[in-house]
């Protein structure tokens, strides 16, 4: 629900650029992914999905994905600027052990970790992620350096080892990610939980140091930046004092995403990450922007994932799939957006 008034007008599904019967089908595919009682269940989900269910269940079966959509919905155009990013799945090559090149680790979860109602002064960031301790007393977590000075070194929290820190960092940022081990197998690893740090982008911290000119921070940059200047690696990946950690996830198949923030697999350009104060998950979202290397990109998504740097009504975050081609779209999306709400007519009784 969005808990802020944020201003939206109604338009017709001719004023969406790009919209047609495959747009559509795809909007439809999206939805039904979100109709499953275990998914309606979870938070944040939008309310009407369990009602537009039924409804689209009863409707005339000769009808077609179009004008089923046009009949039951409503395009409502969010009336703020939006401005778009990208993330993606990196396959990485990864150790179950600690050996060679592979010394640095990505932990699960510790069971110290918990979750705590929000806004405690006298925790860091939002206030939502704790440090439980022997005596019932909770404290701030230990943050992303303390952390990369071996705080959770001998605990068994160890997931996997990366040669390269950086490969680690970006994992983290992106909250999903393939491994891929020496003897050929893989494994995928997904978000569970943070330090509650607040999440501070090293781009930016890298242009206040020197390290990149103004406005030329983007992953790639940020990957040649540190490459050609690794004794300064541990001091900017440690500006950023948010830590992710992960748990293992099953695979669902090489052509399918990481499980989202909602429940669901991501879809390539189908699956957008939103602040979920003003976008319920399960919202159909059309997204008009312009990708790199690409050009102008037009179409449906379904709100289906969150981030902690995606905050505002028009902010977006669009999932372009696994591996290097997807990341090097991802790394430099950075794009002028607008985005309108494809919302069920149920929901706006």
């Amino acid at each position: 629900m969005d808990t802020h008034a944020t201003a939206r007008t109604a338009v017709a599904f001719a004023d969406l650029p790009g919209w047609d019967s495959a747009e559509a089908e795809a909007l439809l595919s999206g939805l039904t992914r979100h109709f499953a009682p275990e998914i309606r269940a979870r938070p944040h989900q939008a309310p009407w999905l369990g009602a537009l269910a039924e409804t689209l269940a009863a409707a005339p079966p000769a009808r077609g994905a179009r004008a089923c959509v046009e009949a039951l919905f409503v395009p409502m155009r969010i009336e703020a600027e939006g401005f778009l990013t990208a993330y993606y799945e990196p396959v990485i090559p990864a150790s179950r052990e600690r050996t060679g090149p592979y010394q640095t680790p990505l932990y699960r979860r510790p069971p110290d970790l918990v979750r705590v109602s929000p806004g405690r002064a006298d925790l860091p960031g939002d206030g939502t992620f704790a440090r439980a301790l022997p005596d019932g007393r909770t404290v701030p977590y230990p943050d992303r350096l303390a952390i990369m000075n071996g705080e959770l070194d001998g605990k068994g929290l160890e997931i996997a080892f990366f040669a390269d820190p950086v490969d680690a960092f970006f994992a983290q940022i992106q909250g999903s990610a393939r491994l891929a081990f020496p003897d050929g197998t893989e494994t995928r690893i997904g978000y569970h939980g943070k330090t509650g740090h607040p999440y501070t982008a090293i781009g930016r911290v890298m242009i206040d140091r020197g390290l990149l000119p103004e406005g030329g921070a983007t992953m790639q940059t940020i990957r040649a930046a540190l490459a050609a200047h690794p004794e300064r690696v541990a001091e900017i990946l440690g500006a950023n004092r948010s830590y992710v950690f992960f748990r293992e996830r099953a695979s669902m198949g090489p052509d399918a995403g990481p499980i989202a923030g909602g429940g669901v697999a991501l879809t390539p350009l189908r699956s957008l990450a939103v602040d979920r104060a003003h976008i319920a998950l399960g919202t159909p979202v059309y997204v008009e922007t312009v990708l790199p290397a690409r050009g102008a990109h037009n179409g449906v998504t379904i709100a289906e994932d969150t981030g902690s740097a995606i905050i505002g009504p028009a902010r977006g975050d669009l999932f372009i799939g696994s591996g290097d081609a997807a990341g090097a779209i991802a790394g430099g999306m950075k794009a002028a957006a607008r985005l309108t709400l494809i919302l069920p007519r149920l929901a706006l009784r």
